[in-house]
């Protein structure tokens, strides 16, 4: 499980690279993989974007999201008139289940470089984690293979929104 630190400017970058054997057979690239190559280079909104990474995942969608995966989904908190902000369109890595809640690290808080960093650590910034009432999630959960994690966390697939 990861651990909570204090604060997000103790990130550094930690990226390790393992030496492959040439004997590996190559992987198919992922659906999200494929989308991404067939979008590089065109002008995309930021709404057909996540249209298309939710199609994307789709084959990867639950209902019943499991602790140590990443998920993406659209949210409608119960409290957001409440809330200073929020996200409707959480990217977190889920850290524990209890009764009617969710813990979760939304790494669209962090900047898309610290993003990078915090993937690499056992630890989540405390200003990333949040809870989320799954029945205010929109039924699914995409769920992210652990393979596609750096390429999702640079993608600004984030809609805050400030209550003031």
């Amino acid at each position: 499980m990861l651990k909570t630190m204090q604060s997000g400017g103790q990130l550094r970058n930690t990226a390790k690279t393992e030496e492959s054997n040439s004997e590996s057979s190559q992987k198919e690239n992922s659906e999200l993989t494929t989308l991404l190559q067939e979008l590089k280079g065109k002008k995309v909104s930021k709404t057909q974007l996540r249209e298309q990474i939710f199609e994307a995942l789709y084959d990867n969608a639950t209902e019943k999201p499991e602790v140590g995966k990443w998920y993406f989904f659209e949210y409608d908190p119960k409290y957001k008139d409440i809330l200073k902000k929020w996200d409707e369109y959480p990217l977190i890595k889920l850290m524990e289940i209890k009764n009617d809640r969710m813990l979760g690290m939304n790494l669209h808080f962090l900047r898309p470089k610290a993003r990078l960093a915090s993937l690499n650590k056992e630890e989540a910034p405390m200003e990333t984690l949040r809870y989320y009432i799954p029945k205010n999630a929109d039924n699914l959960f995409f769920e992210i293979p652990e393979d596609d994690m750096q390429a999702m966390s640079q993608l600004p697939l984030e809609h805050f929104h400030r209550n003031r």
